[in-house]
């Protein structure tokens, strides 16, 4: 059962034995021991006790007599003043009921738990707990929530405030009552309308369904059968217009076909060829859609009768005819009328206009083109290869019109077939002339360039220079252009153009040529000065470069120079091959010579050979300059190498972490520093040998400082890593639940593992086993709580073996627990579970609290 609980205060507590003592001496007079009240008679038991206030209940016990009449449920309300004991009302209630059950066990007129509603009151600590059967929480919904919000509260506690404790639990025992009361009214409302819909309200609802749907079922086919039966009759009217206008062409076409011949005057002379049968091929197209239009007429009047014979809301008839003027013999062949017969006709009545224009066309056309062609022969070019094509055209055209009168159509086609021969041939023209103008003007640039190189001899100019002589390259464009000449005469016009293309390039080759050459002459008289003035200085730097080399030699190891050692002796050949070169190139550009392209060549590579002597040269006076700043710098940079040794070796000695490694190269930066200290006492030292060596135990000694801190580090993650899992073996070896303890042996041993490893400095390896220890302590901590996890369950299952057996006992001697639901409402039984659980409810009671609104003392 649930027990609902207000309060409004701070709860303290009633002593049990004092509220025990209040009652038996109100209800029995024992003063000894705290018992059950005795009924005064056997048919009217006591429902209000009360202990340490006035008992001015009268109306708690009316009401409580008038909830026994009506529905057969008692109520049992104890009244107590507070004692101050610690416990609060909804304890003592514990109790209290806890007691009475023991004593009412055999007693058919006592106390029933599974029956009676119990309430406490504590005045003095204005308290108030209320305790309900589970059958009736069950059945009418007295949670705790509810039994607190809905009648402790809005029943009890506003006269509470008031002082009117009568009237307070007179109200709340009526108030349950009338809560219960209202939902069993609910329940039998609610079965009477499931009941109703059931016998009532479903049949009916699925008849009217059911009609609903007939009724839209046959509203539905009616308007598909409006639907289709107009969208037929419109195709149908549709296809009529069309089957109608089919006739009205033809007639048309008809008529027009008859009267040809007698209402144009151009058909005076008979029609013969093209024409004749051109006007025979209406006709027979004319009867071929006349029989056409026949089957039409078929086709309309099926569909009538197919649309007619339709009944009501049906669409089968309608679909049918639909299908048959939508197939392809129910097309009316409009635009195949309109091209085979009106078409034709049009041609016809306007053929011999037609043929007239394209005559007088073709007339002033050859005209044209016979101009055209004397234009040619007097550009100096034979039109032979055209007067061919000419003579054709006019021929054709001369046919032509002989039987424009008698066959316009035939005469049309050959006058169009003569017209684009013509078009073709003026085509070929206009290609000659664009290819001829090309090659004037091609001849033409010939002739500048010519003149040009004819005014630069005669201002000396000898273009006598092998390769560079531009009469060759003139030559060979006249000789092109002359070949284009001849090809334009004979009409072949791609090849003409070919050649005149290669004399535009000849052209270009012999210009650019000239151009050269003159930029060349400029060119060698600018730098060819500039060289031979740069000589005497690389011969004042060879004589410092030979005293550079003697200083070296003197005060320093060969080794530290040997590379330049031999940079004299090739700034000398490199010197004499400037001089030749120089004396060369004024050889070339001598006025009897003027091979100003070969000196170009010979300056630039003097340029190159002079560069190349001054890098030899400089070479040697940049290694003397670079060794006496070594002799400058090196101690200071061995001392600074020294003190970093030393202090790497202090490092080393104070710290325990460090391993071979670091040590290693500290002593290999002490022997590279002793190495470079034989060095530098050298009297002729190689400085350079000595930088290097001591660059390399600076080396060294960075590479000693990064192993000593990486093993620093890797010592403290180490210890750091061993201790975390350490702790964490210990917390799994410490657990225990459900005599079960997880098994970490092999983890210890795992750490003691990583412990000597890192006493061995075998820092990698340390951090590694431990965190194989931790791995190993996690499992075996997730096997000992998994084994724990099922020892619980089965404890927990044995527990619940043994209350079912208890149950059953129980049962078999009648007073085991028992619920039963039938229509009239719901019945309980003794509960025996309540029994071995009073020291572990289920839930505490439901309890409430109030206040008085007046000034008090805090307390």
């Amino acid at each position: 059962m649930n027990i609902a609980r207000g309060r409004s205060a701070s709860l303290r507590g009633v002593v049990t034995s004092l509220v025990y003592a209040a009652l038996v001496t109100t209800a029995r007079g024992f003063a000894d021991q705290p018992t059950m009240p005795a009924a005064p008679t056997r048919d009217d038991p006591p429902r209000v006790f009360v202990s340490g206030v006035r008992d001015d209940f009268t109306k708690t016990r009316a009401a409580i007599a008038s909830a026994k009449k009506q529905s057969g449920r008692d109520y049992r309300v104890v009244v107590v003043d507070s004692s101050g004991s610690g416990e609060d009302a909804a304890r003592l209630l514990e109790k209290v009921v806890a007691r009475w059950r023991d004593e009412s066990s055999g007693d058919t007129s006592g106390f029933n738990p599974a029956g009676d509603v119990t309430i406490v009151l504590d005045v003095g600590d204005r308290q108030i707990a209320m305790d309900v059967p589970w059958a009736m929480e069950a059945s009418a919904g007295l949670d705790r929530q509810t039994l607190e919000k809905e009648l402790i509260a809005a029943r009890f506690v506003p006269r509470a405030k008031d002082g009117l404790f009568d009237e307070g639990l007179a109200d709340l025992v009526a108030g349950t009552e009338q809560w219960i009361s209202d939902q069993t009214d609910a329940r039998r409302r609610r079965a009477e309308a499931a009941h109703a819909f059931k016998t009532r309200t479903l049949p009916l609802g699925l008849l009217g369904l059911g009609g609903a749907g007939l009724l839209g079922g046959l509203l539905v086919q009616a308007a598909r059968h409006a639907s289709r039966t107009r969208a037929a009759r419109e195709k149908l009217a549709a296809f009529k217009s069309e089957v109608v206008a089919l006739s009205d062409m033809l007639d048309g076409q008809q008529e027009r076909h008859r009267m040809l011949p007698h209402a144009d005057p151009d058909f005076k002379t008979p029609m013969q060829g093209m024409t004749r049968s051109t006007y025979d091929n209406v006709q027979g197209a004319i009867g071929r859609y006349r029989e056409r239009w026949l089957g039409l007429m078929d086709v309309w009047e099926q569909a009538q009768q197919k649309i007619e014979a339709e009944w009501f809301l049906g669409t089968s008839a309608a679909e049918e005819a639909m299908k048959l003027l939508d197939s392809a013999e129910a097309r009316p062949p409009l635009d195949a009328v309109a091209g085979e017969c009106k078409a034709p006709l049009d041609a016809l009545e306007q053929a011999h206009e037609k043929a007239r224009e394209a005559a007088a066309t073709i007339d002033a056309e050859i005209t044209e083109a016979t101009s055209r062609l004397d234009g040619v022969a007097r550009r100096g070019r034979s039109a032979a290869v055209f007067q061919a094509a000419l003579a054709e055209v006019t021929r054709n055209r001369r046919r032509a019109g002989e039987h424009l009168e008698s066959d316009p159509v035939a005469a049309r086609g050959g006058l169009a077939e003569a017209r684009g021969a013509l078009e073709a041939m003026l085509a070929r023209v206009d290609a000659l002339e664009a290819a001829d103008d090309r090659r004037q003007k091609a001849v033409a640039h010939t002739g500048e360039i010519v003149q040009g190189v004819q005014r630069h001899r005669a201002e000396g100019w000898l273009f006598t220079e092998p390769g560079a002589n531009p009469d060759d390259r003139i030559e060979a464009a006249g000789r092109h252009t002359g070949l284009a000449a001849q090809l334009l005469d004979d009409g072949e016009i791609d090849p003409a153009l070919s050649h005149v293309e290669r004399a535009e390039r000849a052209n270009a080759e012999a210009l650019a040529l000239v151009e050269n050459i003159v930029a060349a002459r400029a060119k060698a008289e600018e730098l060819l000065p500039a060289c031979a003035a740069r000589v005497e200085p690389l011969v004042a730097r060879r004589v410092a470069a030979a005293t550079a080399l003697e200083c070296l030699a003197a005060g320093f190891a060969e080794s530290s120079w040997a590379d330049v050692a031999e940079n004299l002796t090739q700034a000398d050949e490199g010197l004499r091959r400037v001089r030749t070169l120089i004396d060369e190139a004024r050889d070339a550009m001598a006025p009897e010579r003027q091979h100003y392209l070969r000196a170009v060549a010979l300056i630039e590579e003097t340029v190159h050979q002079q560069d190349w002597v001054d890098r030899c040269l400089g070479a040697i006076t940049d290694r003397l300059a670079e060794l006496e700043s070594l002799r400058k710098t090196l101690p200071g940079r061995r001392d600074q190498a020294a003190v970093r040794v030393i202090d790497l070796d202090r490092r080393l000695k104070a710290q325990r972490t460090d391993r071979a490694r670091a040590n290693e190269r500290c002593r290999e930066a002490e022997r590279i520093i002793e190495v470079a200290d034989q060095g530098l006492r050298s009297p002729r030292p190689d400085l350079r040998q000595t930088s290097r060596l001591i660059e390399a135990a600076d080396g060294a000694v960075a590479r000693g400082e990064e192993l000593a801190a990486e093993d620093e580090r890797l010592a403290l993650q180490a210890a750091s890593d061993i201790d975390e899992t350490d702790a964490l073996v210990r917390r799994v070896a410490a657990w225990y639940a459900e005599g079960v303890q997880a098994d970490v042996r092999g983890a210890a041993g795992t750490v003691d593992s990583a412990r000597s490893l890192l006493e061995r400095q075998r820092y990698e390896d340390a951090i590694r086993t431990a965190a194989e220890a931790s791995q190993q302590a996690r499992i075996a901590y997730a096997t000992a709580t998994a084994e724990a996890d099922r020892r619980r369950v089965r404890r927990q299952q044995e527990i619940q073996r043994r209350q079912l057996e208890e149950s059953f006992a129980r049962m078999s001697r009648g007073s085991g627990p028992w619920v039963v639901r039938l229509p009239g409402g719901t019945f309980t039984g003794p509960d025996p579970w309540r029994s071995m659980q009073t020291q572990a409810p289920r839930h505490p009671p439901a309890s409430g609290g109030w206040s008085k609104d007046i000034a008090q003392v805090n307390w």
